[in-house]
């Protein structure tokens, strides 16, 4: 019996150890001012862990963004919005919904940043 409970036990903080915190992240940059909205890919970040259920310096990834657009594309006075998940499955649906909504409803352009743009974990 306490060999069974030890051998359970051993197992549980091997998985433990081998789990990384991985949290799912991609923006949008939007402009009242333009039909465009561009998004970046989604992107794993390792090492971050969610705190109650919040993005640890979620204001952060939102600036690199917003810097990127302004000093990399030349498109300054955008805003950009932050999206997150520990699942990518749950990101990819929350991206789809987005897009629909901003290409159906609000008549947007959707265009990707591709490789041109990553996040950095600050």
């Amino acid at each position: 019996m306490i060999f069974a409970l030890l051998l359970v036990s051993s197992l549980c903080v091997a998985q433990a150890k081998g789990k990384k915190d991985v949290v799912y992240i991609f923006g949008a940059s939007i402009s009242v001012t333009d039909s465009t909205v561009y998004f970046t890919e989604i992107q794993e970040i390792e090492g971050v862990k969610l705190e109650k259920g919040n993005l640890p310096h979620r204001q952060y990834y939102s600036y690199e963004l917003k810097d990127y657009m302004s000093f990399k594309e030349n498109l300054p006075g955008r805003t950009s919005v932050i999206y997150f998940s520990e699942k990518r499955s749950t990101l990819e649906k929350k991206e789809m919904k987005i897009k629909e909504r901003l290409v159906e409803r609000e008549r947007k352009t959707v265009l990707y940043l591709g490789d041109k743009f990553s996040f950095v974990k600050p």
